[in-house]
């Protein structure tokens, strides 16, 4: 997060002392120069977004996966209790939900 607000910092610093007062920059013939500038920091603020939003999803789907996973091996074993030990239905579902719920 702290990347992308420097980039964004940087890019509003380019813009108020080159491409705003374009009058200035047009008179000293610099437009291409700015405007270079100003490209480089816009391709510095994306690759940081970009290495930030695969950070968040990478992390929410390692989560996601984990959740899931942990659901579907308690019911696996749920459903064995039930067919081996004689365990009602009721009775796993109560003790899946109060144990995945409590982990949280």
């Amino acid at each position: 997060m702290l990347g992308i607000l420097f980039h964004q910092c940087t890019k509003i610093n380019l813009l108020n002392f080159t491409i705003i007062p374009s009058n200035q920059v047009a008179a000293f013939t610099g437009e291409k120069k700015s405007i270079e500038a100003y490209s480089k920091k816009l391709k510095d603020a994306y690759t940081a977004a970009a290495f930030q939003g695969l950070g968040s999803g990478l992390g929410i789907g390692l989560f996601m996966l984990i959740f899931f996973c942990s659901y579907a091996l308690a019911i696996f074993y749920g459903s064995k209790l039930i067919v081996n030990q004689g365990y009602t239905g009721g009775t796993v579902l109560n003790v899946l939900f109060a144990v995945l719920m409590g982990s949280m």
